[in-house]
């Protein structure tokens, strides 16, 4: 059947177009301080080419003084070089996260197209309407690179397996190379257990063997890819084999952990709400018509999916690690909502976006009540009502999932940096000056090191070479109200000298980025807090100490 002209150019665009559009959506405010954050982007991912630039080197990354070799360098090489061309800021640092996302969501698409043979916009969409890529794609972050370069690397080797062209599966073995570049074997792992998966459903034995030497290319090419960074990192650092083992054995590879393989489960549903329903619906659909060959491919995605959750059972790991299983649970949704027509369709989906909608609009009723965000709160809750129309009007689902994906990029890239989480005083950068700083006990103010242009080192009060670092220090240390007692008491036994040089009040975020409040607070506090229509009271307090060691105090004398 030949399209209208309009239709096949679309077609022929869509990956693009959905890019695109992913772009558009991820990039508002990543330049933002109070923009969606985490530990591991301020502690490591932003810090890391910062220091590697400082000190002049760019094939080692550094962090903290020391060799970062505990993940190979790729995102890192990557901000360097984006450090160096903007500048060292967030919107620099997080751009990779933008294209990521944005690529992960194309990925989808083309891999709709090539198991489906028809457009995959909805697969791209629904990948945009994911909490993780909303979040993620906001973050310079390991997962999502790692997640888009897996997927290519699926995406390529079906287009191999259709047509057999070498040329495919080499570009699949560069991608997953590249995968290895990021994170190390994970993508590999999770390709390898999709190709498996493929052979035994699709029952593909006969091609991959009809095609060995194709094969054996494709593995020198992902060797040639992968090996020569471990491989100097290995001669340069005769301890870089000690540390990939002490990072293997903190997952606690092998056990079996408390946590329910229903917990497991869900944190992977989890990474796609709010269409974690809809997957459930389209798990079981693909399961309980195994025989039937018409569904074979959609089999073979849940096997896909549940074959790359089973790993997490046996090690210690967040549900973000899981990211790369976004793309097929996207498609595997996607392909239920589209071939399927039963009633049971229409409830799910309404049941989906109303949960979405709830969330929202309590997002949005929290930031105006408090006075903050009141413009974009009131527009979000406008689109809220639009999404809920769309969808119980029965419109197309393309058209439900991009207003899902459009109030995404409204509660997080509009609403949550209006909660003021992570802000610094604004003439913070002229207090510190050119001393050294540094945080105590924990790593707040988070964006110290971005505002300053250059990285905090950090000291902490229970191991002895922090306790060496701590009385050689001459700057400002930063810290938690909490933390302040106890840094007084080692500053006297260190036998340093400490001066408070001042305080802020700022939101922070406590492990998971939606507790930011003062851990000490009380339903009294809140209950001011909600009466004032101000979330002052509920702030933690950061202090900074002005610190100088004793030999320079005797020098000084």
């Amino acid at each position: 059947m030949r399209h209208p002209p309009l239709k096949t150019g679309m077609l022929r665009h869509e990956a693009t177009l959905i890019f695109l559009l992913g772009v558009l959506l991820l990039l508002p405010r990543i330049w933002c301080e109070t923009s969606i954050t985490g530990q591991d982007e301020y502690w490591l991912s932003l810090r890391t080419p910062m220091e590697t630039l400082e000190r002049g080197e760019w094939f080692t990354p550094w962090v903290n003084g020391e060799p970062r070799l505990k993940k190979p360098p790729l995102l890192y090489w990557a901000i360097l070089l984006t450090y160096k061309i903007f500048g060292i800021n967030l919107f620099a640092a997080r751009i990779w996260g933008v294209l990521a996302g944005a690529g992960l969501a194309m990925s989808s698409c083309l891999l709709y197209r090539s198991l489906f043979k028809k457009s995959g916009i909805l697969a791209g969409l629904i990948t945009l309407a994911s909490i993780s890529v909303a979040i993620e794609g906001r973050r310079a972050m390991l997962d999502l690179p790692l997640a888009f370069f897996t997927s290519m690397g699926v995406y390529y080797v079906i287009r191999w397996g259709t047509s057999g062209r070498q040329g495919w599966v080499l570009l699949s073995a560069i991608f997953l190379g590249l995968s290895f570049m990021v994170k190390g074997p994970v993508g590999i792992i999770l390709f390898a257990v999709g190709a498996f998966a493929a052979v035994l459903v699709l029952e593909k034995w006969s091609f991959v063997l009809s095609h060995w030497s194709q094969v054996v290319l494709a593995m020198v090419l992902l060797l040639a890819v992968c090996l020569p960074w471990p491989l100097i990192m290995a001669y340069v650092w005769p301890n870089f084999l000690e540390i990939v083992d002490k990072e293997i054995a903190a997952r606690r590879l092998g056990t079996v952990h408390l946590r329910s393989h229903f917990s497991i489960l869900g944190g992977a549903l989890g990474l796609i709400f709010p269409w974690s329903l809809i997957m459930i619906a389209a798990l079981v659909h693909a399961l309980r018509h195994a025989k039937e060959r018409a569904t074979r491919k959609e089999l073979w995605l849940s096997v896909w999916f549940l074959g790359c959750v089973v790993p997490f059972f046996f090690m210690e790991a967040f549900a973000r690690y899981m990211t790369p299983v976004v793309p097929m649970a996207c498609v595997l949704c996607a392909s239920w909502l589209e071939r399927n027509n039963s009633k049971w369709k229409r409830a799910i989906m309404g049941i989906s976006v109303s949960l979405m909608a709830l969330i929202s609009i309590a997002f949005c009723l929290f930031l105006i009540w408090f006075g903050r965000g009141v413009f974009i709160g009131v527009v979000g809750l406008l689109f809220v009502g639009l999404m809920l129309w769309v969808t119980f009007a029965g419109s197309n689902v393309r058209w439900v999932a991009l207003s899902v994906a459009v109030l995404l990029a409204l509660m997080m890239g509009g609403l949550y940096p209006s909660l003021g989480i992570n802000a610094m005083p604004a003439d913070l950068d002229e207090i510190v000056g050119s001393s050294e700083i540094a945080s105590y006990n924990g790593s707040q103010p988070s964006m110290l090191s971005v505002r300053l242009k250059r990285s905090a080192i950090r000291t902490r009060s229970f191991h002895k070479d922090d306790r060496r670092r701590l009385r050689d220090f001459e700057g400002l240390v930063f810290m938690g109200e909490r933390e302040a007692k106890s840094f007084e008491a080692l500053g006297k036994k260190l036998g340093i000298h400490f001066q408070k040089a001042g305080q802020f009040k700022s939101f922070y975020s406590r492990e998971a980025w939606i507790r930011f409040v003062r851990e000490d607070a009380t339903p009294d506090d809140w209950q001011r807090a909600i009466k004032t229509h101000s979330l002052e009271g509920l702030k933690p307090t950061i202090y900074y100490y002005r610190v100088t060691p004793k030999r320079n105090r005797i020098t000084a004398e």
